[in-house]
């Protein structure tokens, strides 16, 4: 208890943003990982040998630069504005997969901030996190059960 009482009053550090990150995708991965339903011989069904197929992206998504675009787009209530990068959110029905042809669970979370550089100056932090974990139909044509994230 007095870690968490000494953590609210200290400022995060990218370390202990990467940490939590990382152990809540742990733990969120292991959870689901739990909860898929089996084969009837009682053996998993979403057990592979080796890589899977990547998935294929979304079509669309967010124009960066003058030629690029990010597969992704911002689901969220259409009146809230990010603060650091000015983007908009673009309405509740905007899919929060990245991923084509999925199907399964996506968690996503905007995180805002600012953070201390090892330089001293402190920047403004704004990230999008997401995790998925599903099936999907791979650029091969297989059908692929897997877990993803994109920080």
């Amino acid at each position: 208890m007095r870690e968490l009482l000494d953590m609210e009053a200290s400022p995060l550090t990218r370390r202990t943003l990467l940490r939590s990150a990382a152990g809540t995708l742990a733990a969120a991965g292991a959870a689901t990982t739990l909860a898929w339903p089996r084969d009837a011989s009682g053996n998993g069904n979403h057990h592979h040998h080796g890589p899977v197929p990547l998935p294929a992206p979304i079509p669309g998504g967010l124009p960066v630069g003058p030629t690029g675009i990010i597969h992704v787009f911002l689901p969220g209530p259409p009146t809230v504005t990010l603060p650091f990068t000015g983007s908009v959110l673009q309405g509740l029905d905007v899919e929060p997969s990245t991923i084509t042809n999925f199907r399964g669970a996506t968690a996503l979370a905007f995180l805002l901030g600012t953070a201390t550089g090892s330089d001293g100056n402190e920047y403004n932090l704004e990230v999008d996190i997401r995790a998925f974990e599903g099936t999907y139909i791979a650029g091969d044509g297989s059908t692929n059960r897997a877990a993803f994230a994109l920080i």
